[in-house]
This record gives C-alpha cells, structure tokens and sequence, in this order.
C-alpha cells in the first residue's frame, strides 16, 4: 500500500527548497546587477550589460543560471546544469515519470528523487548563500565583523570556498591529461 500523503508531502518539501534556490540567486543576481560594477567587480561587462535589460522580478531559474554563468570564475557551472535538469523534471514532468499511476515502486523511486534533489537543493543554496557572506566580506576587515544576519552564513562560505577550490583542482587536473 502507498501512502499517498507521505509522497505528497515529500514532494512539497521538494518544490519548497526549489524556490529557496530560487529566492537566493535571484537575490544574488539583483545585488550584483545594482552593484556590481562600481563596488564589486567580480562580473564581466556581458553579466551587466544583460542583467540590466533583464526583468530579474520575473526570470526564470534558468535564465537566473544562465547570468551567473556568465562569469564561470566564481560559479560552478556543471552542478548548476544538474540541478537545473533535476528542477525542470519536478516541476514540468514529474507527474509523468513517477506518478502516472501509483505503485509502491514508482511511489519509492519518487520520494527518492525528492531526497536527492532537496539534498542537491541545499548544496546549492549554501553555495549561493556562501557567495553572498564573500560579497559581504568586502566591506568588512574580517569574518567576524559581518553583520549578525549573515553570520548564519559561515559556513556557507566555508562551503562556498571549498567548492570552487575542489573545481579549480579539477581543471587544473582535467588540462593537464
């Protein structure tokens, strides 16, 4: 038998922490997009120039993933594709892949999917949150100087950093084979 209120409520949880990414990149998009280039200068001209002309209030999480792309030093741009892949099944074929008709294999398969992708979700938003503790980090002397809100965030930007690290580790491995 198939609990259907337990697999309903996994997939709530799912699209929940989809928006959370959401809801943080787009913050991120908008930030840089006002600021960027007289405070920051982390982004090309091509990210300003775009984001500018773009209505963020209503872009879609692959346009989001498409700005930040546009700068691929600071993103990393294979998880991003993934989870973009994994987000679209949810919300545009999801019914269709795991629910058509409810069996207790397709009601386990889909429940694992919504575990794999909140876990995928919250790698994700930890690195966009650790983004936003690095940008914050250029008004500050130190980590500790932050403003308290963003203090949530340390290890976010310990993530953040780790992230990119690993990334540039493996394109520096993936040259020189």
């Amino acid at each position: 038998m198939v609990d259907k209120d337990f697999v309903f409520s996994r997939i709530g949880r799912a699209l929940v922490s989809a928006q959370r990414v959401e809801f943080i990149t787009n913050q991120l998009v908008t930030h840089l997009s006002e600021f960027d280039k007289d405070v920051y200068g982390i982004t090309g001209e091509e990210f300003l120039a775009t984001t500018q002309k773009a209505n963020l209030a209503r872009a879609t999480l692959g346009k989001i993933f498409t700005l930040l792309k546009l700068n691929s030093t600071l993103i990393i741009e294979n998880e991003l594709d993934e989870y973009l892949a994994k987000r679209n099944l949810l919300v545009h074929g999801f019914w269709r892949k795991y629910l058509d008709s409810i069996s207790v294999e397709q009601a386990k398969r889909a429940v694992d999917f919504c575990y794999d992708f909140g876990r995928h979700s919250e790698r994700i938003e930890s690195f966009f949150k650790g983004f936003m503790f690095f940008i914050a980090l250029r008004h500050v002397e130190g980590r500790t100087k932050v403003d308290d809100e963003l203090k949530k965030w340390d290890k976010d930007f310990d993530y953040f950093i780790t992230t990119l690290h690993d990334k540039r580790l493996k394109e520096k491995s993936n040259t020189t084979i």
